[in-house]
């Protein structure tokens, strides 16, 4: 896992991790076919991989909770809205649409 450390650091957190940790979390409400689980996975696996990259990539510096905790909110959002589209049937998402327009 040396080679990314070479890489950017903007380019890891901003294009590499997100779609990383949010299609894990997505799969995994499609394994339980359970929605609330994706955000669960996002959030639990984004945290550990900003944790375990922060601790490698500055292994002596003290590593700010608010840098590691920094997408804690906005990626199990994601995961919420893709999970709820991967897992809820078309049908039912049209029918409420459809109840919610009248």
């Amino acid at each position: 896992m040396q080679w990314l450390s070479t890489l950017d650091i903007f380019f890891v957190q901003l294009i590499l991790f997100p779609p990383f940790v949010i299609l894990l979390g997505v799969a995994a409400a499609l394994l339980a076919s359970r929605i609330f689980i994706g955000p669960l996975v996002t959030l639990i696996s984004s945290l550990e991989l900003n944790y375990w990259y922060f601790s490698t990539l500055l292994p002596e510096a003290d590593i700010p909770p608010m840098m590691v905790v920094s997408w804690a909110i906005l990626f199990p959002l994601l995961s919420l809205y893709f999970s709820w589209m991967a897992v809820e049937p078309p049908a039912k998402r049209r029918h409420q649409a459809f109840r919610l327009s009248k």
